[in-house]
């Protein structure tokens, strides 16, 4: 290997270093925002058997009155997020992406905001 490709090999990692980001996905602007008069409890049950199903490495956290929930895709590992909170009496949903996922997970939020079949799979 010459000293160019040395060089070369090191700029392309250098490059990688940088283009990767180590920060959470809720650090990220959301993908869609939206407001739904399902309380907060049964949006956030709907998306957990969701993503139980369909995702792995799910996990829950509750910080100053917002619930989020982080899950990685099924088959190409992509961070998705959902942060839940209670604003004016109606549940904001925002949906996150680390980079662009399966429109189904994007769906599978979607489908959770209908107060009449939020606890439906």
């Amino acid at each position: 290997m010459t000293a160019r490709h040395v060089v070369s090999m090191i700029g392309l990692c250098i490059v990688l270093a940088a283009c990767s980001r180590h920060d959470s996905v809720f650090s990220m602007s959301p993908v869609f925002r939206a407001r739904t008069a399902a309380t907060s409890a049964s949006v956030e049950e709907c998306i957990t058997s969701r993503w139980k199903h369909g995702a792995r490495e799910f996990s829950r956290v509750r910080k100053d009155g917002a619930v989020r929930l982080r899950a990685q895709t099924f088959f190409k590992g992509v961070t998705i997020g959902v942060s839940l909170r209670t604003v004016e009496g109606k549940t904001l949903v925002e949906y996150f992406e680390r980079r662009i996922a399966a429109p189904l997970y994007a769906t599978m939020v979607r489908g959770c905001l209908h107060p009449d079949d939020a606890g439906a799979p």
